[in-house]
């Protein structure tokens, strides 16, 4: 026994450490502003000869941002998917090969740099980044006015697409390599035997975003799952989780074998069921 207490001692002095996750180091941010030029809409329109790409330029109602995204517009559609990308992602490295992936399940797609990252200006927090989907949000449904709006939130994505859907009456909610809130992800990031040692200091402002409680109690309208079998980003087990939480009368899990992080549409069947979902709303 004492032995054993000395071995679990020397593996503290050694493992023992504090970790610090801190919301301005967190949350990628461009070092300049990188606008759509002629060139790269034209470019991008070629790869979407059954659609019209437009450009869409919204600023926020404090003047503290300028928001750059783009309007994929089917004219055979009456409704949207509201992309929200995932940390780092932008338009031009990330958000063009979303669009060709979400692009077969025949909806207009709407998609924005996010704030501080590519082409949009300011500098985002997870507050303002929620207040911005807000504001996106509003601006979809009064100017380009669809008759539903699907929002689908990758990665960190899925936290501010579920403060929206707290928030508003979305139709329908799509959650890709999501997570149910940071604690459970940082447990589940976090090696056993590490896990007695380590100590996790960070802002507050994570708390602010919480899945689990969102689909749990506040949400209840239709929510698809995508979650990939090898994500090393992002366990399958939070996907898991998150979906049984969820109080959701129409609800599907995906879970695709074999995928990580983000190639869970390499498999057909994840769009083949992903349109199921959108005929059932």
């Amino acid at each position: 026994m004492f032995r054993k207490i000395i071995v679990i001692g020397m593996l503290a002095g050694i493992f023992s450490c504090t970790a610090t996750l801190q919301e301005d180091k967190f949350i990628t941010q461009s070092e300049v502003l990188e606008r759509y030029n002629e060139e790269l809409i034209n470019n991008w329109q070629q790869q979407f000869p059954g659609h019209k790409l437009n450009t869409l330029s919204l600023t926020t109602t404090n003047n503290e941002a300028q928001l750059e995204g783009l309007y994929l517009d089917n004219p055979d559609s009456d409704s949207l998917i509201f992309v929200i990308q995932g940390n780092g992602m932008q338009v031009k490295e990330g958000g063009i090969a979303m669009l060709k992936t979400l692009s077969p399940l025949g909806l207009d797609i709407v998609i924005f740099d996010r704030r501080g990252l590519g082409a949009s200006s300011g500098k985002a927090t997870i507050m303002n980044l929620a207040s911005d989907a807000n504001e996106q949000y509003q601006y979809i449904k009064s100017v380009l006015k669809p008759n539903k709006v699907i929002v689908h939130g990758y990665s960190l994505g899925s936290f501010i697409a579920t403060q929206l859907a707290k928030e508003h009456p979305i139709d329908a909610l799509v959650l890709q390599g999501s997570a149910t809130n940071v604690d459970d992800w940082i447990a589940a990031k976090t090696p056993w035997y590490m896990y007695p040692f380590l100590t996790v200091n960070m802002d507050p402002a994570f708390h602010l975003a919480n899945n689990q409680v969102i689909v749990e109690q506040q949400y209840q309208n239709p929510l698809l799952i995508i979650a990939g079998e090898d994500d090393q980003q992002v366990p399958v087990s939070l996907s898991q989780k998150l979906f049984n939480a969820s109080q959701s009368a129409n609800k599907k899990l995906i879970i695709v074998e074999g995928a990580d992080h983000g190639n869970m549409f390499k498999a057909p069947a994840t769009t083949d069921i992903y349109i199921e979902f959108l005929t059932s709303i």
